[in-house]
Formats: C-alpha cells, sequence, structure tokens
C-alpha cells in the first residue's frame, strides 16, 4: 500500500489507475474545449481546460488526483517525445529557415529579451509588494509550510 497526498492506494491496478488519470486529463481539455468559445475573453480550450484541471484536482484530494497525479507524472518521465514532431518540422522546413533566417533570429531575440523584461518587472513587483505587508501578516513559514 502507498500514500500519494494522503490518499491510500489499494487493490487497483496500475493501467486502470493510469486509464483513469488520462481520462480526467482528457475530459479537463475537451470540457475547456468546449467552454472556451462561451466566455467573453477570447482563451484558448486548453488552457481553459488546464484551469479546470488545476481546479478540480484542488478541490478533489482523492483517487481522482490520485489518478491524474500519475498520469502526469508518466507524460513528464516522457516529455522529451512530445519535441519529436517539432524538429521533425523544423528539418522538413529547413529551405525556408535558410532562406528566413535573420527574421527568425530577430524573433528569437526580441522575444527573449522581451520575456526577460516582463519576468524581472514582475519579480520587482512582487517583491516590493511582500515588503510593503506588515510582517505579522506573513504566514511564519514564509507561505512554505
Amino acid at each position: 500500500m502507498r500514500r500519494i497526498s494522503g490518499f491510500r492506494i489499494r487493490g487497483w491496478a496500475p493501467a486502470a489507475r493510469l486509464a483513469t488519470g488520462f481520462a480526467v486529463v482528457l475530459g479537463c481539455l475537451a470540457a475547456g474545449g468546449a467552454v472556451a468559445p462561451l466566455l467573453p475573453v477570447k482563451l484558448p480550450g486548453a488552457l481553459v481546460g488546464m484551469v479546470m484541471l488545476a481546479a478540480l484536482l484542488a478541490a478533489h484530494r482523492g483517487w481522482v488526483a490520485v489518478a491524474a497525479g500519475e498520469a502526469g507524472a508518466l507524460l513528464l518521465r516522457r516529455y522529451a517525445l512530445f519535441f519529436v514532431p517539432a524538429g521533425v518540422g523544423v528539418m522538413t522546413s529547413a529551405g525556408a529557415l535558410r532562406t528566413a533566417w535573420p527574421a527568425v533570429l530577430a524573433a528569437l531575440v526580441v522575444s527573449s529579451l522581451l520575456a526577460l523584461a516582463v519576468t524581472g518587472l514582475t519579480m520587482r513587483l512582487l517583491i516590493g509588494l511582500r515588503a510593503s505587508v506588515p510582517r505579522a501578516a506573513l504566514p511564519a513559514g514564509g507561505g512554505h509550510e
């Protein structure tokens, strides 16, 4: 018997847990795709589904969370395989990239610098907000209990 998130797993076959976990993840993805067009703000369905999955896992700590966690862990262990189609696409488009490499390089540099600047400004804002909060209002362990 093993414990994950304080929930004991007994007698469930690993394949059944993985199938349940993938069903939960794909169900949230499908629900997000169905809900996204109904929202007043234009958001990708995958993003809405990911938020729904996070809310579901935050609210439910039982077997659903365990199954989805194990399915997610399996996907993360095989994460490198998700880059194979992108690599093949780059290799098949090498001719187009050869002619447009200055634009691609400029886009990579500008987007990287922009991401770095936004991250730095966000950190400065968050550190400033944390410094302005009275010490007594902060959790004893710094919020990492």
